[in-house]
């Protein structure tokens, strides 16, 4: 069996480096009467915490160690002094017992009092540190209801850092951080609720949309009847004007194609002295042959050359460039075989040409495309 001078393992968890521990306590060995031969095997950056036989804890903090082991030590406890983190998730109740907040909790928590944690014999650290998280807590997010968690969130962070630290009356050394959300049944909810809510609004843009493509393609047809109507009543107004002007002929035609097209005003005046000469010419063949006809008793000729003495006189009274040889032999030979002596012709003057104020509509302004 074994000897009091060795050692007597009563726990140990065999944990290295890398071990999640909730206990950071890793060995506890008892000692025999003789007490160890030499320094314990122990990790170097663990501490050790020896009781005494009267009851009382003497601790070696890393890298200390001692140098012999007294008799009055009893038993001696490695306690690891790194920092573990801790994720979990936990449950708080809201304002309808019926719904609980979910809360996502990081932890990092390290022993920095070896012998009080060794006292308080606690040997699951995240779960004490959820109890008291928990305890702070639940007060606190009942007054909130489950579509009020950004709120519960705050003021539950508020009253814990508050509050007494996390883990100090065991020799605890805590950093946390929680989130508060809703539960996945009321997420789920308020999902399906957005997506109706989506859903509602593309609809009701949609018909929104084809709404004003309607009511902009009705504006377009009714701009397009609007602009067909004004074109046809300014052709109307055109085809008036032309036939008004068309139907006097003459000057008339030619000052109203001169008023839009002034750079013709050489051509008009050639035109209208051409049509000036044809018409005196016409005039004097007509009277030449009253004067001259044969045949016909002088009373029934008595009137006609009373109204040809007078185009005569209405003839011989304009300049017309060109026609005086032909002009003055004809006006001698009708004078002498109706008056027999040379009567002066009293020259009459040209009439007037009647000059119209009348303009043409101004065509509607060219509008672009209806709308």
């Amino acid at each position: 069996m074994g000897s009091p001078a060795n050692r007597h393992t009563d726990w140990d968890q065999r944990a290295d480096r890398h071990t999640l521990l909730k206990d950071p306590v890793v060995t506890v060995r008892q000692m025999g009467r003789l007490g160890l031969p030499g320094g314990p095997p122990t990790r170097i950056d663990h501490a050790l915490v020896y009781t005494t036989r009267d009851g009382a804890f003497e601790v070696f903090l890393p890298p200390v160690r001692p140098r012999r082991i007294p008799r009055r030590y009893t038993a001696v406890y490695e306690v690891d002094m790194g920092v573990h983190p801790v994720r979990t998730r936990m449950r708080l109740p809201s304002a309808d017992d019926a719904h609980e907040f979910d809360v996502n909790v990081e932890l990092e928590w390290q022993v920095i009092d070896p012998t009080r944690f060794v006292r308080s014999g606690h040997r699951d650290v995240p779960r004490l540190l959820l109890a008291e998280l928990e305890h702070a807590a639940r007060s606190i997010s009942r007054r909130f209801p489950m579509d009020a968690s950004a709120a519960a969130e705050a003021e539950v962070l508020a009253v814990v850092h508050e509050g007494k630290p996390l883990g100090e009356d065991v020799g605890l050394r805590v950093l946390w951080r929680i989130r508060l959300r809703r539960d996945e049944d009321n997420i789920a909810h308020a999902r399906r609720l957005q997506a109706i809510e989506h859903a509602t609004a593309e609809e009701i843009l949609t018909q929104q949309g084809a709404a004003r493509a309607d009511l902009e393609k009705a504006q377009r047809v009714q701009a397009q009847h609007q602009q067909g109507l004004e074109l046809q009543e300014y052709e109307a107004l055109r085809i008036e004007f032309y036939r008004e002007y068309l139907t006097r002929g003459g000057i008339h035609a030619w000052a109203m194609h001169l008023a839009q097209q002034p750079q013709d005003s050489a051509m008009a005046l050639n035109s209208l002295r051409e049509d000036q000469r044809e018409r005196l010419r016409a005039q004097m063949h007509l009277i030449r042959e009253m004067l001259t006809k044969a045949g016909t008793e002088p009373f029934e000729l008595e009137g006609p050359r009373r109204l040809a003495i007078e185009a005569f006189n209405a003839v011989f009274g304009q300049h017309v460039p060109g026609d005086q040889g032909l002009a003055e032999p004809a006006a001698a030979q009708d004078a002498k075989s109706t008056t027999g002596a040379d009567a002066p012709s009293v020259p009459a003057p040209a009439p007037a040409a009647e000059v119209s104020t009348w303009q043409p509509a101004v065509p509607p302004a060219a509008t672009g495309e209806a709308r």
